[in-house]
């Protein structure tokens, strides 16, 4: 992924991941915190979050097109550090020392599961995409033929 693709892709995986972030903090609170009550100040948790976890997309940076493998590996090095990244910035040091494991192994799926859901729709996007482009060339090629 180049510069200018790099931007697109962080940008388009920021907005979707405030999106994402907001379901899981309201599952997990609805699940840890029932009766929990936050200030305006909780609004804003998602958007610093999403910063976080859209920060790792810088690893598929590459002058020339990446193969299957280097993709591969640098898919589970982006993982690995949004994990590391967001628990380390979600939970409260309280928790972490701890070591309350339901709450640590919660937020470590619902990481995964975002990080999924997130590159299910992104490829869904680009599949429909390449789509509609071929079937626009097939119908140009038919025209000046």
């Amino acid at each position: 992924m180049r510069g200018k693709e790099l931007l697109n892709d962080m940008i388009f995986t920021y907005f979707m991941l405030v999106t994402m972030i907001a379901g899981v903090m309201a599952v997990l609170g609805m699940r840890f915190i029932p009766d929990a009550s936050f200030g305006y100040e909780a609004f804003r948790m998602p958007l610093i979050y999403a910063v976080y976890g859209t920060l790792p997309n810088v690893v598929m940076y590459a002058r020339q097109e990446l193969t299957r493998k280097q993709f591969l590996v640098r898919k589970v090095i982006q993982l690995i550090l949004i994990e590391g990244i967001v628990i380390a910035v979600a939970l409260p040091a309280q928790v972490l020392k701890e070591k309350n494991a339901e709450i640590i192994v919660s937020l470590g799926i619902s990481i995964f599961l975002v990080f999924l859901l997130t590159h299910l729709i992104e490829w869904f996007l680009n599949y429909t995409s390449a789509k509609q482009m071929t079937e626009e060339l097939l119908i140009f090629q038919q025209k000046h033929e």
